[in-house]
C-alpha cells in the first residue's frame, strides 16, 4: 500500500473548470445516517443505520479570475448543479478517480488578508452518489481519433455504473470529440458501454449504465474539425 502526496494529486475539475494549480486544500467526507434505536429498558445508546449516506467536499486555494480558474466555475453559480472529479493518487490509467455529480457549491467565499494573496475557499453539498472508479484515459491533450489502453478489473461485475467525462481546455475550428466506453469480456471484442454527449468546447458529463459491465474497459475518442485539440479526462466507476 502507497504513501501519496498533495503532489499526487493529478487534477481536480469542476465542471470542466480545472482547478488543481490553484488549489492548495482538498477533502471529502462520507457520511452514514444513523437513527437513534435506544429503547426502554436498555442500558447503552443504540444507534442503527438508515442505509443512507452523504458526501461534502471542500477545497481552499487561490483567487484566480481568469476565464477558465476557479472564480469562473464557482463565483454566481452556487445553486447550479455541477460534475467535481478528481484524483488523490495520481492520473494514470486505472488509479482511484472519484467523481460526483449533483454538487452544489453551498459556500464559496474570497478573503484578502495584509501581505498575503487573496484566497478562495469553497464548501460543496453533493446531492447524489460519489462514484469511486478508475481513470480510463487519463487527463491529456487529444487531437486525433484513437482508442485508450484497456483497464483489467479481473472479473465483470453485475450492477451497472456510471462513466464520467470531463473536458477542460478546446481548440481549433468547428471541433467535435465523441467521446465513449467500452466494455469487453475478452480484451479483443468490444460493444458501447457508454456514449457521451459529443463536446464541442468545455463539458463534464456524468451518464450511468444498468447490468452486467465485463472485465475489461477502455476509452475511445474520435475527433473531427480543423486543427482540433481537446484536454479530456475520463473514468468509470462499477456500481
Amino acid at each position: 500500500m502507497a504513501n501519496y502526496g498533495s503532489n499526487s494529486v493529478a487534477f481536480f475539475i469542476i465542471n470542466g473548470y480545472d482547478v488543481t494549480g490553484v488549489s492548495t486544500t482538498l477533502s471529502d467526507v462520507t457520511t452514514a445516517s444513523l437513527e437513534e434505536t435506544t429503547g426502554l429498558g436498555d442500558a447503552w445508546q443504540e444507534q442503527t443505520s438508515t442505509g443512507v449516506r452523504s458526501a461534502e467536499l471542500s477545497a481552499e486555494g487561490f483567487y484566480n479570475d481568469g476565464t477558465s480558474s476557479i472564480d469562473a466555475a464557482l463565483s454566481g453559480s452556487q445553486q447550479t448543479s455541477k460534475v467535481v472529479s478528481y484524483a488523490y493518487a495520481g492520473g494514470a490509467l486505472g488509479t482511484e478517480m472519484t467523481s460526483h455529480a449533483g454538487v452544489f457549491a453551498g459556500t464559496y467565499s474570497r478573503g484578502a488578508t495584509r501581505n498575503e494573496l487573496t484566497k478562495a475557499n469553497g464548501t460543496y453539498t453533493v446531492s447524489g452518489t460519489k462514484d469511486e472508479g478508475v481513470v480510463l484515459l487519463p487527463l491529456a491533450s487529444v487531437t486525433a481519433t484513437g482508442t485508450g489502453s484497456a483497464q483489467n478489473n479481473d472479473a465483470s461485475t453485475a450492477s451497472g455504473g456510471a462513466g464520467t467525462l470531463q473536458v477542460t481546455t478546446v481548440t481549433g475550428t468547428s471541433p467535435t470529440a465523441d467521446v465513449k466506453i467500452q466494455d469487453s469480456a475478452d480484451n479483443i471484442t468490444y460493444a458501447d458501454l457508454i456514449t457521451f454527449t459529443q463536446a464541442t468546447g468545455r463539458t463534464a458529463e456524468r451518464k450511468t449504465v444498468s447490468g452486467t459491465v465485463n472485465q475489461y474497459l477502455k476509452a475511445t475518442y474520435t475527433i473531427g474539425g480543423t486543427a482540433p485539440n481537446f484536454t479530456a479526462v475520463v473514468g468509470f466507476a462499477r456500481g
